[in-house]
């Protein structure tokens, strides 16, 4: 895979924000074993910078719509409430994909 730069990161969050309809997301990589997560207190995306280099584009702005849901549902499991919003913008084949792309990648790491 290709290196990922600024732009590219640009590029897939606007992805992120037509596909859940939000004004602007707000995006912070750094070292950690988990893929992504949404800090609540700082309104804010944490991405594993390791993921950027070896996922798919469709699957970081999966990852990111993923995050993105949990703050438009307000729910921080993936309960019914979480799944019905992201079966509202991905297929269920489309989310198997990208998470079985995500744990493909967790397994060798």
């Amino acid at each position: 895979m290709k290196m990922v730069t600024e732009e590219d990161i640009d590029k897939i969050k606007y992805k992120a924000m037509i596909a859940t309809n939000v004004t602007s997301v707000k995006l912070s990589t750094k070292k950690m074993k988990a893929i992504a997560y949404y800090d609540w207190k700082n309104d804010l995306i944490v991405i594993n910078e390791s993921v950027l280099n070896n996922l798919s584009e469709d699957c970081l702005t999966y990852i990111i719509v993923h995050e993105i849901v949990h703050k438009l549902t307000n729910t921080r499991s993936h309960g019914a409430k979480f799944l019905n919003k992201l079966l509202s913008i991905y297929s269920m084949d489309d989310i198997i994909k990208y998470e079985t792309e995500i744990t493909k990648f967790n397994t060798i790491s």
